[in-house]
């Protein structure tokens, strides 16, 4: 398997935001294993240093490659099961990513594509994606399409 990611600037900033910031320590270390990947160092160098296995890295480039930022952010094992689908993540990334909204904004407009909230605005709130700087963190593969949704907000 290729090992080696190419990130673009916007992606580069997200998951540097999330290495410094997620709270879960398992989230900052993948995201600086991949940081470490896309600047070219070797999944042995990056084993010896975050202490972890190849297999490990591996599986974090073939999340990334399927799934990007909103893959990578919903493999954390050791809290509670999300109560978002993935694709209630693709919609809310999208909506914040188009324009700014309000989390309340963010939560209508993920109401309208895919049904009401499993979730109370709180936890919306603890997604560090939501409320990157950067204006698109969304991969191929999460695209929802929401767009009649921001249209009517």
């Amino acid at each position: 398997m290729k090992s080696k990611i190419t990130l673009s600037e916007s992606e580069r900033v997200t998951l540097q935001q999330l290495a410094l910031n997620h709270p879960h320590r398992d989230v900052r270390t993948r995201e600086t294993g991949l940081l470490m990947l896309a600047r070219g160092v070797k999944p042995s160098q990056i084993t010896a240093e975050i202490g972890c296995s190849l297999r490990v890295i591996y599986n974090w480039v073939h999340t990334w490659h399927n799934s990007g930022i909103a893959g990578l952010l919903g493999g954390h094992a050791g809290d509670r099961y999300l109560a978002m689908t993935p694709e209630m993540i693709a919609t809310a990334v999208e909506a914040a990513s188009a324009k700014p909204l309000t989390l309340a904004r963010i939560a209508q407009c993920v109401e309208a594509k895919q049904g009401s909230l499993p979730c109370t605005l709180e936890t919306l709130a603890n997604m560090p994606i939501l409320f990157n700087p950067v204006e698109n963190v969304r991969r191929k593969s999460c695209n929802v399409h929401g767009s009649e949704c921001l249209k009517s907000l």
